[in-house]
């Protein structure tokens, strides 16, 4: 999907930002560079001790804080060394775990006490560069974290959550300023992260889920304020700053499992690829997922057959819009993929037990751009208050790039675009007058008419009405069974019109 070109440029010019100084740096400074960083950050580090010996300065103690709404997060590293090497870098070494508390206190809602021990054997990390910008090397070849303590408003949770990283490479750069700013970059082989929790008070009910990823790739850039401030996301944004973040992986696996008698559900599937992007700044939010090759089945009390299974081609979306309220068009689009969608005979059984209908897989696909622009600060809950609820936004131009319905043998597809004039709000009721046209192509339509109605799925007369509005709307086209038609508006008149037939 085209949307994604606007992540791809915002995470390169993000990452083009932080250059590899290679000026010498000592410990001392590092750890001046930690300390900015997670002020940055919104974080306050307190050692207990600092101790310079020779060329290692050595931290004990140290503890690490940082507010959040409705709650802390609070941390503990019994040991941190910087040491000052030959060739003008610093090696650093940790404990090989440390503790962490997550704390959630709401005025209304369940208090939520979380205690969290990480593991980081075998880490090894090189800070080099200087001046305000130091960039950090490291290797590990694992890195565990594992929920040691859940307390729901003071009740014991019995819960047993981990998560496992292997085989990781990887660098962070942090750059020192008025805005702080930190890209990463990170590969990892593998991924796996489990869950396993009972009901409370030795109930029945349980909930597990596992979920592996390998050949992890994740790359990062952003300002460390946003990542702090995401309540004066507004205000920042207005600054200029922005964030990107990219994520893909190889194949995958996924199994969710929920029992709480008698009622139970149970998920499980795989994936041959994945991807996730987010980027946003002063003029564009941009979003995209989606994956390759998935295979999903499920079960439950509530699915009336043993199993429900299906299989996706391509799964996909992508969003792009303006984030900030503007009098001229900013550009827009939205992509949905749903490719070679294709379900168990067991499904079929129950749909088609005659085998009237082809059992070829379908497909979704939805692709749209445009321009368009907000009338009020999406980011800001007051501006959002002041709009008025009938129209948040000026659309100026709709191009359908591509539409494919493809289902039980009949396709249909189409593309167009449309502009809007703003100031005409009467000829259409309230909406900006269109002008512009789209071309649909149905292929093997009134089959499908003709199977539904075999199978007594459709009533004949129902089927007749079809046919009658295809035959009003489109006209035959090459080949069989196939119909075209030519949807035009003309905004100045108002007028609507099917391959040159006025309907409006």
């Amino acid at each position: 999907m085209t949307h994604r070109t606007a992540l791809c440029g915002t995470t390169a010019f993000l990452l083009a930002t932080a250059g590899m100084a290679q000026a010498e740096i000592t410990g001392a400074e590092v750890w001046a560079n930690w300390q900015s960083a997670a002020a940055g950050l919104g974080q306050t580090l307190t050692p207990g001790n600092e101790t310079q010996s020779g060329d290692t300065l050595t931290i004990t103690d140290l503890q690490i804080s940082m507010p959040m709404p409705d709650g802390s997060v609070e941390g503990s590293i019994a040991m941190v060394e910087f040491v000052d090497r030959s060739d003008g870098t610093v090696g650093i070494t940790m404990s090989p775990s440390y503790d962490m508390t997550v704390i959630v206190d709401p005025e209304i809602g369940e208090a939520v006490n979380v205690a969290l021990q990480v593991t980081q054997e075998g880490l090894t990390m090189v800070a080099s560069g200087g001046d305000g910008e130091v960039t950090y090397d490291f290797l590990a070849p694992s890195m565990s974290f594992g929920v040691t303590n859940l307390e729901v408003d003071g009740e014991m949770i019995e819960l047993l959550a981990e998560g496992v990283l292997t085989d990781m490479d990887g660098k962070y750069v942090v750059t020192e300023g008025d805005t702080p700013v930190v890209t990463t970059q990170f590969t990892a082989a593998n991924m796996t992260i489990n869950v396993d929790m009972n009901e409370p008070d030795g109930g029945d009910g349980s909930f597990a889920m596992a979920l592996a990823y390998s050949d992890l790739v994740a790359e990062s850039a952003g300002s460390l304020m946003m990542m702090a401030n995401p309540e004066e996301l507004s205000m920042l944004l207005d600054k200029g700053l922005g964030t990107a973040t990219s994520f893909t992986h190889g194949p995958a696996t996924f199994e969710v499992n929920f029992q709480d008698a008698p009622d139970m559900f149970a998920l499980s599937g795989s994936a041959a690829t994945g991807e996730f992007d987010v980027a946003l700044d002063g003029e564009q939010l941009a979003y995209a997922f989606g994956n390759t090759g998935l295979d999903i089945s499920m079960s439950g009390s509530e699915i009336p057959l043993p199993e429900v299974a299906f299989a996706l081609g391509e799964l996909g979306f992508a969003l792009l819009m303006p984030s900030s309220p503007s009098e001229t068009p900013e550009d827009f689009g939205l992509g949905i993929t749903l490719a070679d969608l294709a379900v168990s005979d067991m499904i079929w059984s129950m749909i088609d037990a005659g085998g009237q209908l082809p059992h070829d897989p379908a497909t979704l696909i939805f692709d749209v751009t445009g321009q368009a622009n907000w009338l009020f600060d999406i980011f800001n809950p007051e501006s959002m208050m002041e709009v008025e609820a009938d129209m948040p936004a000026e659309l100026h131009a709709l191009d359908l790039n591509s539409l494919v319905v493809a289902v039980a043998g009949a396709e249909l597809t189409g593309s167009g675009a449309f502009t809007f004039d703003n100031t005409d709000l009467e000829t259409f009721d309230g909406m900006p007058a269109p002008t512009g046209s789209i071309d649909l192509k149905l292929v093997g339509g009134n089959g499908l008419l003709d199977s539904l109605v075999a199978m007594g799925l459709l009533p004949e007369d129902q089927a007749m009405g079809a046919r009658m509005m295809m035959g009003l709307f489109a006209r035959p086209g090459d080949g069989e069974d196939t119909l075209v038609s030519t949807i035009e508006v003309d905004g100045a008149t108002g007028a609507v019109s099917a391959n040159g037939q006025r309907l409006q």
